[in-house]
């Protein structure tokens, strides 16, 4: 538990990396991406794993890619937008949309702890985002909106991993983790080149930042999180993976001034408790799914 808590703590901190890097959304995308990916690369060798990089792997980890990629155009243009804490915050709204899809495209029966959650996560965007939509800039209104696209952006790249880990179960999720970063990254550089990024990282403070977010934030925080959450209870999951978004706002609020209103602070409250009960309900159905 320790390891997936420690791991929570070090994802909090990426979007405020993305922030701090002072580069364009798609080349900290991009970085990240192929750093990190490469970070997982030299973990696989270092298990003596380097083999699984088969080229099957690279065919499954195209569709993941693809998924994950739009969640970082759309994300990282959304903390530019709107900050850290908001935007994060707006991301992991992905596990009302899993649940959303499980019941609308699925079948699955509606529960009562679906609809709290989303009554629940719906009511505090409307406190948070909602009640002030018409003093927003309109800035700021599309960094809300690119947040909900990465929201759903996000909860596509979840279904399309989860497809392929249950039809890959031999391999080393690290050598589907590794190909399929290395691959978003591919289409981050594409879109860098569409956008007229430049590839160039203009200082120290901006390659501190990046390396931090690759290789701390994406490589040693999700294989934290992924190996503590094999020995952790689906509920107790939810709640330690609560910590990014809780204090990706704090990091907002102390290192960036971000001011809290009373009514997005309670807003903010609602919309984690939402997502704390439809992120046990959604890990309990890729758990179960995983086992059979």
């Amino acid at each position: 538990m320790t390891g997936l808590i420690i791991g929570a703590v070090i994802i909090s901190f990426a979007a405020v990396f993305v922030r701090l890097a002072g580069v364009g959304p798609d080349a900290s995308a991009f970085y990240r991406l192929v750093i990190g990916g490469l970070g997982l690369v030299i973990l696989l060798w270092r298990q003596g794993e380097i083999s699984r990089l088969r080229s099957n792997i690279w065919l499954w980890s195209l569709g993941i890619a693809a998924c994950f990629a739009a969640d970082l155009f759309c994300w990282h243009r959304s903390i530019l937008f709107v900050g850290p804490g908001m935007a994060t915050m707006l991301t992991n709204f992905q596990v009302i949309v899993l649940s959303a899809v499980s019941v609308l495209l699925l079948g699955e029966k509606v529960r009562p702890t679906f609809l709290a959650s989303m009554a629940l996560a719906l009511i505090g965007l409307y406190l948070m985002v909602g009640a002030g939509w018409a003093q927003f800039t309109e800035t700021y209104r599309t960094g809300v909106l690119f947040g909900l696209a990465s929201a759903t952006a996000y909860s596509f790249y979840l279904l399309s991993l989860q497809y392929t880990v249950t039809r890959t179960r031999h391999h080393n999720p690290i050598a589907v983790a590794a190909s399929m970063a290395l691959c978003a990254g591919m289409l981050a550089g594409v879109n860098m080149l569409i956008h007229g990024e430049s590839f160039v990282i203009p200082d120290g403070k901006a390659l501190a930042s990046i390396l931090a977010l690759a290789l701390g934030c994406h490589t040693v925080g999700w294989f934290l999180i992924t190996r503590g959450m094999q020995h952790v209870s689906t509920s107790l999951v939810g709640l330690i993976l609560l910590l990014q978004p809780t204090l990706s706002y704090i990091w907002d609020v102390l290192f960036f001034g971000k001011t809290v209103s009373v009514t997005e602070g309670i807003g903010a409250m609602l919309a984690l408790v939402g997502i704390y009960l439809g992120s046990c309900r959604s890990k309990s159905k890729r758990n179960k799914a995983q086992t059979t």
